[in-house]
């Protein structure tokens, strides 16, 4: 049976190799390298929005982020 031990050094050995063959194959070609960064940034970005806007529902759902003006309250009809 494999330990907790075992399993982290295992997956850190994995991600290591991973990197390396990412690494192998971005630098192949220019082309190849700039479609490795596209990808990356666009991959960045949608975690990223998505991580923003997770925050923001959980942050308003909590009470620590008002919804709507900044006194939390509706605004006044005149």
């Amino acid at each position: 049976m494999a330990t907790l031990t075992d399993f982290v050094i295992a997956l850190l050995t994995s991600v290591l190799e991973l990197v390396v063959t990412f690494a192998d194959v971005a630098l192949s070609d220019p082309l190849s390298t700039v479609s490795f960064l596209f990808g990356n940034v666009f991959i960045l970005l949608a975690v990223g929005m998505f991580a923003y806007l997770a925050l923001g529902a959980i942050g308003a759902e909590l009470g620590i982020i008002g919804v709507g003006s900044s006194t939390g309250r509706p605004p006044q009809r005149e």
